[in-house]
């Protein structure tokens, strides 16, 4: 019985290098238990208190996951804005011209809450387009459900070890700027409300 099966792998179609590994449809779960992330921050447990990965099959454990990185990313990128903005660092010339809006004007309002407050809805609604745009086109190439934010962009190492290393890397790092921008903004908004913010 191995030898046959041996055989049947043996003529498995190569896939691309650049294309992300979409998961085969199988009787056998993955579990949330086998993916990156679990570590020793949690005693090496799947920390889920409510339980919510138990009945997924491997497309919802992958929707979820790519949620988590999409959001790990964006909380990364968040705090370097914000970085960004609290040192007074800010481009040259007019955010909005119909308003008469510099980016200086902005980087004057104290902290980025309040610059982010002085941008006009219409900046709102161009970005909230433009993000939408690459959602749509981003989630019909790399599905979620199948490609769990992996963008087909090529493993730095093929190494498994080495790439689960970076993985939980990543969202070691996500977890952690979201906690990050979430106090950011806590701090800016209720005094007091974070220990030793600003340093």
């Amino acid at each position: 019985m191995l030898a046959v099966s041996q055989n049947v792998f043996a003529y498995a179609p190569v896939v691309p290098a650049m294309q992300p590994m979409r998961a085969a449809r199988s009787s056998v779960n993955m579990g949330v238990a086998d993916m990156p992330g679990v570590s020793t921050e949690t005693g090496n447990k799947v920390w889920d208190p409510l339980g919510l990965s138990d009945n997924m099959d491997d497309a919802n454990l992958k929707l979820i996951r790519a949620a988590e990185l999409k959001h790990c990313r964006v909380a990364m990128l968040a705090n370097v804005g914000w970085a960004w903005t609290a040192t007074g660092t800010h481009f040259n010339g007019m955010l909005s011209t119909s308003k008469g809006i510099s980016f200086a004007d902005c980087a004057a309002a104290g902290n980025p809450l309040a610059a982010a407050a002085k941008v006009p809805g219409a900046g709102i609604w161009q970005m909230i387009f433009a993000i939408g745009a690459l959602e749509v086109y981003w989630e019909n190439k790399y599905p979620s459900y199948e490609c769990a934010g992996n963008f087909g962009v090529p493993a730095v190492t093929n190494d498994p070890a080495k790439l689960k290393e970076l993985q939980d890397a990543e969202l070691k790092n996500g977890r952690l700027a979201m906690l990050g921008i979430v106090s950011y903004a806590c701090a800016v908004s209720i005094p007091g409300s974070v220990p030793f913010y600003p340093f």
